[in-house]
């Protein structure tokens, strides 16, 4: 499905009806309704009554911005019950190889730089030199970068890009959603899962929360930053 479909409303008379909502979420993962930041019905109750009937009466999510001199509500369109089974298949298997892959990654760094990084005694910046003289190649493929406390890999022969957040005290592969995401486009066996998801993170979030419930993926705190992620359940009972 294209992305976006963009409508621009001047006045009431100009909002789309329903039955265009629907058909336009057919074709497009998000649809966006316009209208200028100092537009008086905005505030009008009819105004407010047909974003809550589009809430209401569609399998969607509805998230409010603004731009410039634009106001805008992006509606995104979520999946089935059906469809959501069918994808939670697939979406488990991702998130599987992904925290499967990083622990791998980050293993390896460990062992050919004797680096810990659940060892807070140990910085990153003892090995700097090591690092530096290797041109961060971790291998003949895999190369990686340091940025804002987490580290990126990449595959030089399949693209791949595989980003760790290291915030989770030896926990590698919690779904920071964005990196996930990457993981999906640039993995050869979840490229074409990645396109599902592609430009709508509530639709992610909603098959996410489904492998939650399931006992799939659960959820892990970060001691150091007092935050919560999902991660790959390895204790999960096989069926």
């Amino acid at each position: 499905m294209t992305e976006l479909k963009k409508i621009y409303c001047k006045s009431l008379d100009e909002l789309p009806s329903l039955q265009r909502i629907k058909r336009e979420l057919a074709s497009h993962d998000r649809i966006r309704i316009d209208y200028d930041i100092n537009s008086a019905f905005k505030y009008s109750d009819q105004f407010q009554e047909f974003i809550d009937k589009i809430r209401k009466e569609m399998n969607v999510e509805i998230r409010k911005g603004e731009f410039k001199e634009l106001e805008f509500y992006n509606i995104y369109s979520l999946l089935s019950e059906t469809d959501l089974e069918k994808i939670s298949l697939q979406l488990e298997l991702a998130v599987k190889d992904y925290r499967l892959t990083s622990e791998k990654l980050i293993e390896e760094f460990e062992a050919k730089y004797d680096h810990e990084f659940i060892n807070c005694e140990k910085s990153i910046y003892d090995i700097r030199e090591k690092l530096e003289l290797d041109e961060n190649k971790l291998s003949k493929n895999w190369s990686y970068r340091f940025h804002g406390g987490d580290v990126c890999f990449s595959n030089s022969k399949t693209g791949q890009v595989v980003d760790i957040n290291l915030k989770f005290e030896g926990y590698y592969g919690v779904l920071d959603l964005w990196f996930f995401q990457v993981f999906m486009e640039t993995t050869k066996n979840h490229n074409s899962l990645s396109l599902v998801f592609k430009e709508n993170t509530p639709k992610l979030i909603q098959s996410l929360n489904f492998l939650e419930a399931n006992g799939k993926i659960v959820l892990i705190r970060s001691e150091l930053f007092d935050r919560e992620k999902l991660i790959w359940n390895k204790e999960q009972i096989s069926t």
